[in-house]
């Protein structure tokens, strides 16, 4: 009889092509069928094909029904409700990239000098100015094939052997590009691999061809068009922009089949350029020569094409949207393309061409300051040293984890370079990886953790019992004496590899001291067998474990007297300390990272092995969050490991604190009685360490060079983005403009006070800028100015002291014996002080 389950689907972009494809890596290997019906249209899907899934139409909350029939289907079910509920959402947010959703905001400098402009989405950030590039379409898709085919078809064995030549001819050059691609790129790959050797796709296919004699140029577009108007048809967008992806593998296919020649970028395009098409096949994206697309230009690409998701993870400036672009521009046209706010400028004029010099520049800065905040050491104000490391789980992903600044590899998850693969790897295989991951780290530390399957992770090459309750059942080192060659070659491996660079090696799911001994016992046996081998290795290796059951961390003391660290997994030590399933959302409230209880056991858990000489990390999911970074550090974490992508921002967090003032605040935290109390407790804390005062000299100009109104905004703008006030300049620069249409601040004296509430401002500042030559404020007056205090405000901001101080400044600077002060100030700390004064 069958297992059933519901669920609400827990993506906000709905059921598209990578979540399908996680779905269908965790179905592929259960004997029996798994059906995906969702109750709100009808639609089902199976499991096991990622384009019955997408086809599916199945929204964020929609109510999917899953019907799972087979041997093991009630232990399967548990596993994969599990799946769906959490770690397909983790998967997803992982993979996605951020995406831009705002319209386009046009520059009221570009407006003014009436200078000819394309509007659309912005797609991707960063400002470039460049020659354009037309790239004209490879093939008409909607009429490929539009034209009778003369001849008769052969017979069907010979039509299915050659889609099926076909077939493999595409997939061999994805997957000789899959060993040059790393990161999002390889991903697409790996997307579009999933595509072609989908089987309801080829099934389809076959039946086109053997059902209604079709030629297999025929069948394929056939079959392509109808999954492709599936898509087109869905609610999401995000749905209907994968309808591309199917065109791309088509037209490969086709083109190996004697259709028509699908465009090759590298064979036009010779230099560096905008490049301007109606939208752009993520294999021709591909195809260009490294460095040559310094900007997109797209017509019709969706925010989350595969296309735009690439080209944000390489940082190229993109606008989508535009309409008819390869109309309305021309190869060889220079043009400004400006990814912030989805604007293109044809021919800038001088004036134009100044204020995005100007855009640039501060763009650089912006990049700088993340550089800068990613080469902070992880320490504290006053010296105290934790170590901020990358969570990975494949070696694509080191180099974008040295950028972002990490010191090391907190952990390394072994169990993911199993997933969908039909046999385990071996011993030379792992051995060969671990060295290129040692090499490649460059002398920084590696935690290599060994395999941590089971529970939630199960793995097809790999049998494991089904089990009403996984995370409490086989998982972890608990699977390694059943499977003892698995664990054998992977340490022996490591061991191997441990002799090119600093390899660590850890345990998850570690409950007993006798494990750990155990453990130890077969370290020595491999060790051994490695020496009789004749196999160089490393022989003392730092060992530690996974502290992630309660019962660890209360032995800490004595667990210490067995391994060199330890570090906490987060996620599970709060779902079995506070006896709550992380992925059932009816206890989702349980999951409480600043409960008292859980910082008390912590507190105890790494007093304890600091006692014994041992250090204690955090590779846990909280670990990249930044408001949290005081209380780890308070908490004495010798190292914090998180995706890359949150390093910078923790790095600049904990370079301003003091560990005397996280240590009080933990002490306190440790005393409260729940959580919520904790979380005032911190805001508190953030508030009294962290609060800025409406002005600093980086916000003040003594000669600031501005031509225009135009140019004075731009200024004020930069510089509160540049001190970190506000998050877009753009946006802000909006809304002080659309403040001044209003009505004009200039008051006279040769003063204006632009000023203005906006969502972008992040706290109440003040900016004054002495003009190095009066500006005509262009006002009813027609007076030019000289002097500019400009007042940023966050959107819905209360009253409150500092905004109290903003009324008293407005009265002062009626005064001229203060202007003037102004006017005569010789550095930014004596107008700092000035401005102070005058609210105080």
């Amino acid at each position: 009889m069958a297992v059933e389950f519901t669920f609400d689907f827990p993506l906000p972009l709905g059921l598209h092509a990578r979540p399908a494809a996680f779905i269908q890596e965790k179905c592929q290997a259960f004997p029996g069928d798994i059906v995906l019906k969702n109750l709100r249209n009808g639609r089902q899907g199976e499991a096991k094909s990622i384009l019955s899934l997408i086809t599916s139409d199945t929204q964020y909350r929609d109510l999917c029904q899953v019907v799972i029939s087979g041997e093991g289907e009630k232990e399967f079910a548990a596993s994969f409700k599990r799946f769906l509920l959490e770690d397909l959402k983790l998967k997803e947010e992982k993979a996605l990239e951020s995406v831009p959703v705002a319209s386009a905001i046009i520059p009221r400098l570009v407006l003014s000098e009436k200078e000819m402009y394309l509007t659309g989405q912005p797609a991707s950030s960063g400002i470039v100015s460049e020659k354009v590039f037309l790239l004209k379409a490879g093939f008409d898709w909607e009429n490929l094939l539009a034209e009778e085919v003369s001849h008769e078809p052969a017979s069907p064995q010979a039509e299915k052997k050659a889609f099926r030549q076909a077939s493999l001819k595409v997939q061999q050059e994805i997957q000789g590009l899959l060993k040059e691609k790393k990161g999002v790129e390889r991903n697409i790959l790996q997307t579009h691999l999933s595509i072609i050797t989908d089987q309801v796709f080829i099934d389809r296919v076959t039946a086109l061809i053997e059902k209604d004699r079709c030629q297999a140029r025929q069948a394929i577009y056939q079959a392509a068009r109808e999954f492709s108007q599936l898509l087109l048809g869905a609610k999401s967008q995000y749905l209907r922009e994968r309808a591309i992806d199917i065109q791309d593998i088509t037209g490969q296919l086709l083109e190996q089949l004697g259709g028509p020649k699908l465009i090759r970028p590298e064979a036009s395009l010779n230099q560096p350029a905008i490049v301007v098409a109606e939208d752009l096949f993520p294999s021709d994206f591909l195809s260009f020569k490294t460095g040559f697309i310094r900007g997109l230009i797209l017509e019709k690409a969706g925010q989350n094409s595969h296309t735009l998701i690439m080209v944000r993870s390489q940082a190229i400036p993109a606008v989508t949207g535009v309409d008819q672009a390869n109309r309305r521009l021309r190869s060889g046209e220079e043009v400004i393309l400006d990814g912030n706010r989805g604007v293109v400028i044809i021919s800038p004029g001088e004036n134009v061409r100044r204020y995005y010099k100007k855009e640039i520049e501060s763009e650089n800065l912006l990049l700088k300051r993340r550089q800068e905040q990613a080469s902070l050491p992880g320490m504290t104000a006053d010296g105290r040293k934790i170590e901020i490391a990358a969570n990975l789980g494949r070696p694509e992903e080191l180099e974008k984890a040295w950028r972002d600044g990490a010191e090391g590899v907190g952990i390394f998850r072994t169990e993911l370079l199993l997933y969908g693969k039909p046999v385990l790897p071996t011993e030379e295989e792992q051995y060969w990886l671990y060295k290129k991951i040692a090499e490649e780290a460059g002398g920084r530390p590696v935690i290599i953790r060994t395999f941590d399957i089971g529970g939630d992770k199960p793995i097809p090459s790999i049998s494991l019992p089904q089990e009403p309750n996984p995370f409490l059942g086989f998982r972890g080192i608990r699977i390694y004496q059943e499977n003892h060659e698995l664990f054998r070659h992977q340490v022996k491996a490591i061991l191997r590899a441990a002799l090119f660079g600093q390899l660590k090696i850890m345990f998850p799911m570690v409950s007993l001291l006798e494990e750990v001994r155990w453990l130890k016992e077969k370290m020595a046996e491999f060790s051994k067998e490695l020496q009789a081998e004749g196999l160089p290795f490393k022989e003392k290796i730092e060992t530690g474990i996974m502290l992630e059951v309660p019962s660890v961390a209360l032995l800490a003391d004595k667990f210490s007297e067995e391994v060199d660290f330890f570090s906490v997994g987060s996620n599970d030590l709060i779902q079995y300390f506070l006896a709550a399933d992380r992925s059932n959302p009816k206890v989702r409230y349980l999951n409480q990272p600043l409960n008292p209880a859980l910082l008390r056991l912590l507190k105890q858990a790494i007093d304890l092995a600091h006692a014994k000489g041992r250090w204690v990390g955090l590779c846990g999911e909280m670990a990249g969050d930044s408001s949290l970074t005081p209380v780890f550090a308070g908490l004495g974490f010798d190292e914090l490991s998180m995706s890359s992508a949150f390093i910078p921002e923790v790095k600049a967090v904990l370079s301003s604190l003091k560990i005397d003032d996280c240590r009080e605040l933990v002490a306190e935290a440790r005393e409260a009685a729940t959580a919520g109390e904790n979380e005032d407790l911190l805001q508190r804390f953030y508030q009294e360490h962290f609060s800025q005062e409406v002005i600093c000299p980086e916000l003040v100009g003594l000669q600031a060079e501005c031509r225009s109104k135009a140019e004075i905004m731009q200024e004020i703008a930069i510089r509160l983005q540049l001190s970190g006030r506000v998050d877009n300049r753009a946006m802000f620069e909006q809304a002080l403009w659309k403040r001044e249409d209003d009505v004009a601040t200039d008051i006279g004296f040769g003063l204006a006070i632009p000023h203005c509430q906006s969502e972008a401002v992040r706290t109440p500042s003040i900016v004054v800028l002495r003009l190095a030559q009066p500006v005509d404020w262009q006002s009813k007056e027609g007076l030019p100015v000289d002097l500019i205090v400009s007042l940023a405000i966050p959107a819905g901001e209360k009253i409150t002291q500092k905004l109290a101080l903003l009324p008293k400044l407005s009265r002062k600077l009626i005064h001229e014996d203060f202007r003037e002060a102004l006017r005569q100030a010789r550095a930014p700390a004596e107008i700092v002080s000035l401005i102070k004064e005058a609210t105080s």
